[in-house]
């Protein structure tokens, strides 16, 4: 395990971005290309690659002028109908010089631009002349345009990534990140993160074009075009292919010698292309105000656990437990001895725990019983035929998540059936505790992915996770 801490990075002296003339990349640019293959629309590849679900709105989550992180919604677009027609207007009419038509993917779910698909717009905005660059040195493949639109998703996903973290990312995603951070040197890193953050904010609450113009704009001030550059070669080298294949193509990028040597001087051991082929996991972690990131072996969920340790014990309930996941935002998920999971909002602790939640014990009992029963059977015809059309397009992933909600669905219902005279909510907590209690429930899948959505979509609300 890899630990970098920003502070002591810092003080090791400036890193700089290696930086590439424009026949350098481009010359790497056509040579990846030949090597990527789309695999169904744009944003379906970049998932692909990413091994990332798709969401859709997000809220930026502020403190102190500061983007700590952005939390997914339901809400598909707040612009009224003459607003969203304008803004594809002049989408179109800007893609008319880039291939014309829908040169980025955007309506490929729907005939608006949801806030994934502004992000992504400006993100094709804040690259400028190096988006041209790409599509130029790409010129030669059979679908150019499908092939850099896949590049700018896959770009703006990881970034994303990095901003709601599952609160690992996936390989790939990881992999990315050791590069980029040997590319780029960690404070050009943290100010990509950082300016995307505020770009994705921006574009969440755009209503035209021109506003969505001068966010990717003011990014693509911050992280430059060497960034850039670096962005979509380090996106377009992991492109179809395993991590081991990975590591010999990043050896053959144009300065590589600077990059490894940038590596070191940031106080890394061995090789960057190992540590590629090695990265399986990258958290952002918050330990007394201070960032961190953590690149991880396959070896290193101990080390993550020992690093997430509360420390707390002893509690007037009684309770021990260690952090599961800090959130960036100051709310936290901890795992009691017993293995009860709660979320505890920001000025919550162990000792705010209730001592005995018969309520609760009853609701995980019932819960794992139901979990135990459900089978592929349970499907409704159009849940299966959903899950048929995702794996006939070879998109297993998504196959799987329509699976995993199909079964989250059958369990909650169940449950309702049981427990009808609890009170149940469409919105926000699943089910509000009984008068006179300061926490709630809230019944879900018990992946790692999905505790870490649930902790951010509600920050601010007390609850013990039910979990099958």
């Amino acid at each position: 395990m890899v630990v970098v801490y920003a502070n002591l990075l810092e003080a090791r002296g400036k890193t700089r971005v290696v930086a590439l003339t424009p026949e350098e990349y481009q010359r790497a640019v056509a040579q990846l290309g030949h090597h990527f293959q789309v695999q169904g629309t744009p944003q379906e590849t970049a998932q692909g690659l990413l091994q990332a679900m798709p969401e859709e709105e997000l809220l930026a989550e502020v403190y102190r002028d500061r983007v700590l992180t952005l939390v997914p919604l339901n809400d598909k677009g707040p612009l009224v109908p003459e607003a969203e027609a304008a803004l594809k207007e002049k989408y179109l009419r800007w893609c008319e010089q880039r291939g014309g038509g829908d040169c980025l993917g955007l309506f490929t779910d729907g005939p608006y631009l949801r806030t994934d698909d502004r992000r992504t717009l400006a993100l094709a905005l804040a690259f400028g002349t190096v988006l041209d660059e790409t599509r130029a040195a790409l010129s030669r493949e059979l679908s150019p345009q499908a092939l850099l639109s896949s590049l700018v998703w896959a770009a703006g996903l990881y970034l994303a990534l990095w901003l709601l973290p599952e609160p690992s990312t996936k390989a790939v995603a990881a992999a990315l990140s050791v590069v980029l951070l040997a590319w780029l040197g960690l404070d050009a890193m943290w100010g990509l993160m950082d300016g995307w953050a505020s770009m994705a904010h921006r574009a969440h609450e755009a209503t035209t074009f021109e506003e969505l113009r001068e966010a990717g704009e003011a990014f693509g001030r911050v992280i430059g075009t060497d960034a850039a550059r670096a962005l979509i070669l380090a996106v377009a080298t992991l492109s179809g292919r395993t991590l081991g294949e990975v590591a010999t193509h990043v050896r053959s990028l144009p300065r590589f010698n600077q990059v490894q040597a940038q590596w070191a001087a940031q106080g890394m051991e061995g090789s960057v292309a190992v540590a590629m082929e090695e990265a399986a996991a990258v958290e952002v972690v918050v330990v007394e105000s201070r960032a961190l990131v953590v690149l991880t072996s396959p070896q290193a969920p101990v080390a993550i656990n020992v690093l997430a340790k509360s420390g707390v014990g002893g509690a007037a309930g009684g309770h021990s437990g260690t952090v599961a996941i800090q959130h960036r935002g100051g709310n936290k998920q901890v795992v009691l001895g017993n293995g009860e999971r709660w979320h505890l909002p920001r000025g919550k602790g162990l000792n705010d725990i209730a001592a005995e939640d018969r309520l609760g014990d009853e609701l995980q009992a019932a819960v794992k019983e139901a979990a135990a029963k459900w089978s592929l059977g349970e499907l409704t015809g159009p849940e299966r035929a959903a899950i048929d059309r995702m794996r006939a397009r070879g998109l297993e992933h998504r196959a799987n998540l329509l699976e995993r909600q199909a079964r989250g669905r059958w369990v909650e219902a169940r449950l309702q059936r049981l427990f009808p005279k609890l009170s149940w909510n469409e919105r926000g907590v699943d089910i509000t505790g009984p008068a006179g209690q300061s926490y709630h429930y809230e019944i879900l899948s018990g992946t790692e992915s999905n505790f870490a959505l649930h902790g951010r979509r509600m920050a601010s609300t007390f609850f013990r996770m039910i979990f099958f």
